[in-house]
């Protein structure tokens, strides 16, 4: 990996955040890195489909009324 001289920032996004909280409130023994990873990849999909749910269902304007 080539380093361009910029730092890298983890998370970059809400998504990623919060994939990361619930990864490390599951219970990783045993599991490879491969598992842990697609563990992560499954969250951070699960967050965005719902996001996306959402703003297509009116529910922030909803919310927002309240």
């Amino acid at each position: 990996m080539q380093n361009t001289g910029s730092p890298i920032h983890f998370p970059k996004s809400h998504y990623e955040a919060l994939a990361l909280l619930y990864l490390q409130a599951q219970d990783l023994k045993g599991k490879s890195p491969a598992e842990i990873q697609t563990m992560y990849f499954e969250a951070l999909t699960e967050l965005r489909r719902d996001y996306l749910g959402k703003v297509k269902s009116g529910y922030f304007q909803s919310h927002a009324e309240e």
